[in-house]
Formats: C-alpha cells, sequence, structure tokens
C-alpha cells in the first residue's frame, strides 16, 4: 500500500526499532506514513504537507501504545503494536505484532463465525486448528517482514473487531493445544464446506503426500447423512450464457494457461477430463472451433468465476456441461456441485454438523486430521 495512517487508543509513541522517538501523540491522534521514491517514506501530522520524519528502505518503525492500549488502522484496533517497513517496488508493509493466543481470538470468529452454542466443539476445533496452522507457519514469509497475512491467503484476521465470548472461551478451554504429526506441529488446513468428501492434498495442490491431510467422508458411515449438509453451499448450481462465459474465460483464464489467450471461435465444448481420487476436478477442458485448452486441479475456480461477479467457483467438486440448441449450438454452460473451497482438512461446516452430533473437539479433530496427535505446549 502506498499510505498507511495509523493512530493509538490511548497516549502513543512512534520510535524506529532502535528506541529513538519520532513522534508522539495523545489517544485518537492519527498520522500518516506515505512511501517515498526510491523506497523510502516519510511520517506525516494530520494537516502538516511537510514530514516530521524521513526514513529509507532499511528504516522499520514502530507504534506502540501505551499500556493495554490498542493500535488503530482502517477503522479497526489492534491489540499490540503495529511495525511499518518499506516494501517492493515502492509501498509500505504494516504489521501488527500481537501475543499469540490474542491473535487466535479474532482469527476464530473470522474463520468460523459465531455458531449456536450447539456447535461450541467446532469452535474449539477451528482453536485448535488454527494454533497449529499459525505455529507451522511461523517464519514462512520471513523474508517480506512478517509471518502470515490476515487474508484468507493465510488466516483471516481483523483485530479486535469481531473478538467475542464464544471464540474467547474458545481458546482460553483449548490453550497451548496443538495437533502434531511426526513430533511437529501440522500445517491444519482447513475450508468451509467439503460437499461430503474431504480432499488430498496432492490432489488438490502440488504438495507431497501428507499423512494428515488425507480425504475422509464428511459422515458416520455409509447411508448417514453429510454433517455438512448444514451449510447453504453443500449443493450449488451456476449458469452461464455461452457470451459472458468466453468472456470471463478469456479474462481469467490466461493467467492459469496462456494457452487461453488465444481461444477464439465458438464454444463446442466444456468438460471434466480427469478426476482425483476424491472426486474432485483435475482437468477441466474447453473446446472452441479454434481449439482446445485445459485448466489444472483447485486453480480452475479461478477461471470459472461465478455469473455475473468476479467471485471464484465455489470448489472443483462438480460437474459441468453445455446446454444446446436445437441445431446443436452451444448456447449455455451449466455447473452443479457442492462444498465451498479447497476441501483439505477440516470441514467447518461438517465440524459443526459433528458438534450437533454430539461429538467433543477432540473427536472432530481426529476425524478430519489423521495419524495426528492432540498436545500440549
Amino acid at each position: 500500500m502506498p499510505r498507511v495512517k495509523v493512530s493509538g487508543s490511548t497516549a502513543w509513541t512512534l520510535r524506529t526499532l532502535e528506541g529513538k522517538t519520532v513522534l508522539a501523540g495523545a489517544p485518537g491522534d492519527r498520522i500518516t506514513i506515505l512511501a517515498q521514491a526510491p523506497g523510502g517514506f516519510g511520517v506525516f501530522r494530520e494537516g502538516v504537507p511537510e514530514p516530521v520524519w524521513s526514513g529509507e528502505r532499511q528504516d522499520t518503525l514502530e507504534l506502540v501504545p501505551e499500556g493495554n492500549g490498542s493500535s488503530g488502522w482502517s477503522g479497526n484496533w489492534y491489540r499490540g503494536t503495529f511495525r511499518i517497513h518499506s516494501s517492493n517496488p515502492e509501498g509500505l508493509t504494516l504489521v501488527n505484532e500481537v501475543a499469540f493466543e490474542d491473535y487466535l481470538r479474532s482469527v476464530l470468529p473470522n474463520e468460523i463465525g459465531t455458531p449456536p452454542e450447539t456447535d461450541f466443539a467446532a469452535v474449539q476445533a477451528q482453536a485448535v486448528a488454527a494454533r497449529s496452522y499459525t505455529i507451522a507457519y511461523l517464519g514462512r514469509r520471513a523474508d517480506l517482514g512478517f509471518d502470515l497475512y490476515a487474508s484468507v491467503e493465510d488466516q483471516v484476521y481483523g483485530g479486535k473487531t469481531r473478538e467475542n465470548p464464544q471464540s474467547d472461551r474458545a481458546v482460553a478451554s483449548t490453550r497451548g493445544e496443538v495437533l502434531t504429526s511426526d513430533g511437529a506441529p501440522i500445517r491444519a488446513l482447513y475450508s468451509s464446506a467439503c460437499g461430503g468428501r474431504t480432499a488430498n492434498v496432492e490432489d488438490v495442490w502440488p504438495w507431497d503426500w501428507t499423512a494428515y491431510l488425507r480425504s475422509v467422508r464428511d459422515d458416520s458411515g455409509p447411508g448417514t447423512g453429510s454433517y455438512c449438509s448444514l451449510s447453504s453451499n453443500f449443493r450449488w448450481r451456476e449458469e452461464w450464457d455461452v457470451a459472458p462465459f468466453m468472456a470471463a474465460l478469456r479474462q481469467y483464464g490466461p493467467a492459469e494457461n496462456p494457452a487461453a489467450a488465444r481461444l477464439t471461435g465458438d464454444l463446442l465444448d466444456v468438460r471434466v477430463d480427469k478426476r482425483s481420487r476424491c472426486g474432485r476436478v483435475s482437468d477441466l477442458a474447453v473446446s472452441t472451433t479454434t481449439g482446445d485448452v485445459v485448466f489444472h486441479g483447485d486453480r480452475t475456480r479461478w477461471v470459472l468465476r461465478r455469473p455475473g461477479t468476479s467471485a471464484i467457483l465455489r470448489s472443483t467438486f462438480f460437474k459441468i456441461g453445455v446446454l444446446r440448441d436445437e441445431d446443436g449450438r452451444a448456447v449455455k454452460v451449466v455447473a452443479t456441485g457442492g462444498g465451498n473451497g479447497h476441501g483439505i482438512g477440516m470441514c467447518q461446516w461438517g465440524a459443526m454438523g459433528m458438534a450437533r452430533a454430539g461429538m467433543d473437539y477432540r473427536e472432530i479433530l481426529r476425524h478430519y486430521y489423521k495419524s495426528t496427535r492432540l498436545e500440549r505446549i
């Protein structure tokens, strides 16, 4: 981002990492930090055109609220402090340094929401999964100056805004508990709804075979209903007219397969050429009068944007085909599918279904993450 506006809920100090004070402010006072070429940045008081301090690319600033104060940005308050430094090519990176368990207090309501109390065991399972994921990925993005993105790229984190008593209880009641495999915390992936069966990680992404990220049925056995049938995305249908389908394909397809940029002519067919062992689309083929193009794996969702929006397709657990007029020409593309997300690891709606069926968070975690141990660190 080219600029950030930050503040403190209590009196605050902006200082360099070496401890030199740059600026101090009263509760609620805001300052602007603006990226400046070539790679530096300046600190501005509100309403003052000249910077009160200018830094170089190698400099890092820290905003520290007094006492139990919070750091403010973009209308939200965050526990802990902020760090601000330059990022490439010519922007700024804003990092929230926050205590581990306090971080989870924000992740839980942003990731699993605030379900009914009947689902509390699922919130506890989410706490353990999120804690395990966080520890497993510490240092992953060290070269960027932080550990985790505050978005779906890692885990959704929004500061204090959505913290609530339910998620706080889930964090506290599982404090320090993580899932381990071979003595190390696991990369505890999870998604919203699996549609009836979770996925093997290597069938979705180019990962190595992983013992604890195996495909499992989202039920208690043959003939029983899927736990995640509670989700509004358990089953879905999308329908595109041919012209906007092809326009979206040309817009979004080249990022996933450059050959899509050359895909012209009239649509002949859209079909699944290959499925993974767990039933998800591995290869999706599109044929036109000028040629074919194939898209692979989970990235297929980024090609098949939902009609009339830029939202990606809910999952790769789908069937697809074309509807034709009386002359055999394609007039619509129809996809019917199940679930929402990549489908790897814990199914969040499935976890809520298991909780409502009377299972505790340990049983939920054992169901979705095979070959793991629950340990306290």
